[in-house]
């Protein structure tokens, strides 16, 4: 029960680090060699946080997590921690300002090395989203193009390519071979394969 809950406050600690831009203390939840793979991001988690911290000083989006309390199983050193998130996004854009509300989980490979847990590998699995206006009825430019991309997160792909950010080709949605893929190398990764 210690393990999982050092590893729970872990994820924890990287939802409010990350949101407050607390960029040194957010390198402190992941491993030197981790990785997080994003619906806007896939590589090298220190590259993730440089390009986060880029992207707050333009301020054409503010970005809001909520996780709930991850399921964690623990075998010696390695764990899997999943959780659910609520992405919230607001943006302005040339078309006018909405939030974007993406519903998704957090999948973790965690590893204790020298006594301290901290995350090796995140992947963002998406289940669903949706936008709504900040003032008034959207315009129809926010409504074109839309299926171009995967239905769990055509909203949030749409109102980040709105801001000049296209959507990684490694995103991972809910009841995918993708997924499936990921959750069979998790739990080899835990029994140590």
């Amino acid at each position: 029960m210690e393990a999982k809950a050092e590893i729970a406050e872990v994820v924890n600690n990287w939802t409010f680090f990350r949101d407050q831009e607390a960029w040194s203390s957010l390198l402190g939840t992941f491993h030197e060699d981790g990785t997080i793979s994003l619906s806007w991001y896939q590589g090298p988690f220190k590259g993730f946080v440089a390009a986060s911290e880029n992207a707050s000083k333009g301020k054409n989006a503010i970005v809001k997590h909520y996780v709930g309390i991850p399921m964690i199983q623990v075998n010696g050193d390695r764990a899997l921690s999943e959780t659910n998130v609520t992405i919230m996004l607001r943006a302005k854009t040339p078309a006018g300002e909405v939030d974007t509300t993406s519903y998704a989980r957090f999948f973790d490979l965690v590893e204790r090395r020298n006594g301290s847990w901290k995350i090796l590998k995140r992947t963002a699995i998406y289940e669903r989203d949706r936008l709504d206006p900040v003032q008034g009825p959207l315009p129809d430019v926010f409504y074109k193009g839309l299926e171009q991309y995967p239905e769990e997160l055509r909203f949030l792909a749409s109102s980040l390519h709105k801001l000049g950010i296209e959507i990684s080709p490694a995103t991972v949605v809910d009841k995918s071979p993708a997924l499936a893929e990921l959750y069979r190398g998790g739990s080899d990764w835990l029994l140590g394969s």
